[in-house]
């Protein structure tokens, strides 16, 4: 943008503003700088992308950003362009990301110090697997299968080695404390002992964080482990119909072998998902890993960082208000010149944060909708011994080991203990770090709401039986019926939220039957709830006993599924009802036995011949 004075006709000066376009510079051949070029067109920005050997001066000097991608040695380009960069006149230094398909950093900071344009260049390094994973387990978490709270497990499978594999499981393991169960890792590849032997040597103390395990689909025995809650296939780009074939076979086994069908996400590489909705199974995912990190908002405007940034400024905010100057220390330096080793620190802690949420029962939403929050004093206890399982993690996995006396240079460390077993003080910055996650979601733009879980109990006996013999007899009793229920429905969810206004509402729910398909489609429609899918059968089994209507009407539901939660053993879906619901809602004219009103959970009873009937105080 540029300001200009210029004379007008009558002499007197008006002002013209003229507004250039940002101009991107895109430097790189390949599958990772043609997935750059692809997010990158899609902005207002201008893209200039050019080889190695055609950057020139002129075009540098007018860079707003230059991405190099998918280069074999980075720092030998830049500095090759070592000349161009010292023409450039530009007071701010030049924006440089280097875009790789490794899992480590690309460029060493030890190198680049010494280069006589490091002054010249704000150098960020993106690995394009390892964003990958932290996107995918943001949008897919590792609780999305299962409910730690109610005692399960969880169970990711990792199909195919790639890196993208690796980075998951890396990743997985970093954020993968719930408390209570261990985690468990499958990961499935056609060399699973070399895979194993190479990953034990490169991180020892895994077995510290989970249970990690390496096998053969084709040997796999899967009624003898714990129930897999997700599944993600990672086949290299090139082998789509392998992928597939895999995702269809691991789901037969699992259907077969655990009675569950846990969501499937699929490498797609390049190839572009297409279809209408009764095309899908409702449990195969198709996912891209360069589309989910190669976004131009994660490229450009560090989409995915800014509870990292919060978190890192929090930090240089503490210190200074203890008379230190954040900017001599190295982890508090800015986060533009900050190293990555702090910057993956803050990120791990950073999306750590939704596990604790889900563990109890909490809910990030806009700032504006909340008043205040605090975690009740047993609620901080429990968090806390999860944040320092997230810490230990974090340093095994960086190679250190507990010793009595800590020693940076053979990486020991005493607090590499479990939390039971820490001091006093040392357990208080567990507790700190729990009590500060209102604080940092505040800083931004959020707050933090309690659900409100809202369970439906299974509907005993089918709505709309009636006494008449003719079909279109039977089909107006089913229309009435149906006004008639959707109408108590709604005078249902119109007094459950103005009776708990501070709450985010969450339906928990099979979809079996018409009436709790309806009561799900309308509180999520019109309330804006959320909604957990209950699980009690297999997913194909449900849609295999449903026409083409009713399978429709399942599978928009089960798209917009918070959670899928897997009760498969007898007895579970009403173990989970009674034990996770907060309110119990019950659809049906049949004869119910009294309960105590003080037992939980609360219950509304939803009937076509009285209507509505509480428990409770509403």
């Amino acid at each position: 943008m540029a300001i200009s004075l210029r004379k007008n006709q009558d002499r007197s000066y008006i002002r013209v503003l003229k507004i250039r376009r940002r101009q991107l510079i895109l430097l790189g051949q390949g599958p990772v700088a043609d997935a750059c070029a692809r997010a990158l067109a899609r902005g207002p920005e201008r893209l200039i992308r050019v080889r190695a050997t055609e950057v020139a001066a002129p075009e540098l000097s007018k860079a707003d950003v230059l991405v190099l991608a998918g280069l074999n040695d980075p720092l030998a380009q830049l500095n090759a362009l070592a000349t161009q960069l010292e023409q450039r006149r530009r007071r701010r230094p030049l924006p440089v990301l280097v875009v790789d398909d490794g899992l480590a950093s690309t460029t060493s900071t030890s190198a680049a110090s010494s280069a006589r344009w490091l002054d010249r260049l704000q150098l960020e390094q993106l690995s394009v697997p390892v964003a990958a994973a932290r996107r995918l387990l943001a949008r897919w978490p590792l609780h999305w299968g299962a409910d730690p709270r109610f005692g399960q497990p969880i169970h990711l499978v990792i199909c195919g080695r790639s890196r993208f594999a690796e980075a998951l499981l890396l990743h997985g393991l970093r954020i993968s404390g719930y408390g209570g169960s261990r985690t468990r890792f499958t990961l499935l590849s056609e060399d699973p002992a070399t895979w194993a032997q190479t990953f034990s040597q490169a991180y020892p103390q895994v077995h510290e964080i989970a249970d990690v395990l390496f096998g053969s689909e084709d040997v796999m025995d899967w009624s003898d482990v714990p129930l897999v809650t997700m599944v993600v296939v990672c086949q290299p780009p090139d082998a789509l119909s392998d992928a597939l074939s895999q995702a269809r076979v691991l789901a037969k086994h699992l259907l077969d072998r655990q009675q569950c069908s846990p969501p499937i996400l699929v490498e797609i590489g390049d190839a572009e998902p297409s279809g209408e909705l009764s095309d899908w199974d409702g449990q195969l995912i198709p996912i891209s890993y360069r589309r989910l990190a190669l976004d131009r908002a994660v490229l450009l405007e560090g989409r995915g960082d800014e509870l990292a940034r919060v978190i890192h400024e929090h930090y240089r905010d503490t210190t200074e208000a203890q008379g230190r100057d954040p900017s001599l220390e190295p982890a508090g330096r800015p986060w533009s010149t900050l190293a990555a080793s702090y910057r993956d620190a803050n990120r791990h802690q950073a999306d750590h944060l939704w596990a604790k949420l889900a563990m109890t029962d909490c809910q990030a939403v806009p700032e504006s909708q909340v008043e205040s929050f605090a975690f009740a004093p047993i609620e901080v206890e429990r968090l806390a011994v999860i944040e320092h399982g997230r810490w230990a993690a974090d340093r095994w996995l960086d190679g250190w080991s507990y010793a009595p006396t800590r020693d940076n240079a053979r990486k020991h460390h005493p607090q590499l203990i479990p939390y039971q077993q820490l001091s006093g003080p040392m357990k208080d910055l567990d507790r700190f770090a729990v009590r500060l996650v209102p604080t940092l979601l505040a800083r931004s733009g959020l707050g933090v709401l309690r659900l409100l879980l809202v369970g439906l109990a299974p509907i005993k006996t089918a709505l709309g039986a009636t006494d008449e013999d003719s079909e279109p007899c039977r089909a107006a009793v089913r229309r009435r019926q149906g006004t008639r229920l959707a109408l108590l429905m709604r005078r249902a969810l119109t007094r459950l939220v103005a009776r708990y206004p501070d709450r985010a509402l969450i339906i928990a729910a099979a979809l079996d039957d018409p009436a709790a398909r309806a009561f799900v489609r309308i509180a999520t429609d019109e309330w804006g709830a959320g909604f957990f899918l209950l699980l009690p059968q297999p997913l194909p089994r449900v849609l295999g006993g449903l026409d083409a209507a009713a399978g429709l009407q399942v599978l928009s539901l089960v798209a917009r599924a918070e959670r899928r939660i897997l009760l498969p053993d007898p007895g579970d879906l009403e173990r989970w009802l009674e034990q996770r619901a907060e309110i119990l809602v019950e659809i049906g004219d049949e004869a119910l036995a009294a309960e105590d009103k003080a037992a939980r959970p609360k219950r509304l009873r939803i009937r076509l011949t009285t209507g509505l009937e509480w428990s409770f105080e509403y």
